[in-house]
C-alpha cells in the first residue's frame, strides 16, 4: 500500500503586480502551513518524498512543510504540476520510485481536487470536493508500485482545511 497526501498550496497575493507563476503565500498562507505540518507530522506512515509545482506559491508551501517535518530527501520540482489537470497529476505521482511510501503532491486546484476525487471515486469526479488554499488530503492507495496508480484505487484516511486545524503547529 502506498500513501498520498494533496496539498493545495497555502493562501497566495491576489497583487496584480506579480505574474501567476510568481504569486507568494500571504501572511496567513504562512500562518497556516505550521497547522498543515502538524497535521501531517501526525499520520502512521511519516511522508518520504515531496512532488511540488515550481510556482512561488506552491515552491513557498512545499519548503514550509518539508522544513516542518525535517525531510531529509530533497523535493522534486515538477513543471508540469503547474495548473496541471488530474490526469496530469495522476502521470507525475505514477513517476514516484517504488522507494517513496508516503508522497507529498503539492499543487493548484482544480487539478488537486479532480485528483483527490478521481483516486477516491473513479474516473468521473463523482466526490465534488472543492479543496480551499491550504487543505490537503491524505489518501491509501490499494498498489505495490507507483505506476499501478489509477482512478478510484483509493481510499480517503483524512481531509483538513487549516481553518479546522486551529491550536495544531
Amino acid at each position: 500500500m502506498k500513501h498520498i497526501t494533496i496539498l493545495r498550496h497555502g493562501q497566495a497575493s491576489q497583487d496584480l503586480r506579480f505574474e501567476d507563476f510568481d504569486r507568494p503565500l500571504t501572511q496567513k498562507g504562512r500562518k497556516h502551513l505550521p497547522r498543515i505540518a502538524a497535521f501531517v507530522a501526525r499520520t502512521k506512515i511519516k511522508p518520504d518524498w515531496i512532488v511540488s509545482s515550481p510556482a512561488l506559491r506552491a515552491k513557498e508551501s512545499a519548503e514550509l512543510l518539508a522544513d516542518k517535518l525535517a525531510l531529509k530527501r530533497s523535493i522534486v520540482w515538477n513543471e508540469r504540476a503547474y495548473l496541471a489537470s488530474a490526469l496530469t497529476l495522476l502521470e507525475i505521482l505514477r513517476e514516484t520510485p517504488d522507494v517513496a511510501e508516503h508522497l507529498v503532491i503539492v499543487g493548484h486546484n482544480p487539478g488537486m481536487s479532480d485528483l483527490v476525487a478521481g483516486l477516491v471515486t473513479g474516473g468521473d469526479f463523482r466526490l465534488n470536493l472543492q479543496m480551499s488554499t491550504g487543505s490537503l488530503a491524505t489518501l491509501a492507495a490499494q498498489v505495490v508500485h507507483w505506476r499501478q496508480l489509477r482512478w478510484g484505487c483509493a481510499q480517503l484516511l483524512a481531509y483538513a482545511a487549516p481553518r479546522s486545524l486551529k491550536g495544531l503547529g
